[in-house]
């Protein structure tokens, strides 16, 4: 079973259901790249929008190796050297 929660002062939260005492657990920091506590700023048929207008965009593709580049880039990674 996988639970969340949040740490307050310290102390884990769940969001759940308190495991029973004795419960044997294993912790895991959970890397949050946004926010989902609040909703989304754009309307419903504002995200269509935006949806079918990425389609030319994703038919086009784009270069394996442009793309490896640009990820690493977004997450600090080592590039490969010449690049």
């Amino acid at each position: 079973m996988v639970q969340y929660g949040t740490v307050h002062n310290g102390v884990i939260v769940p969001e759940g259901p308190a495991f029973p005492e004795g419960t044997r657990v294993r912790l895991e920091a959970a890397e949050v790249e946004e926010d989902y506590s609040t909703p989304p700023t754009d309307t419903y048929e504002e995200h269509l929008t935006s949806l079918r207008e990425s389609i030319p965009e994703t038919e086009a593709g784009i270069d394996a190796r442009q793309f490896l580049k640009e990820l690493a880039i977004k997450h600090g990674l080592l590039l490969l050297p010449g690049e």
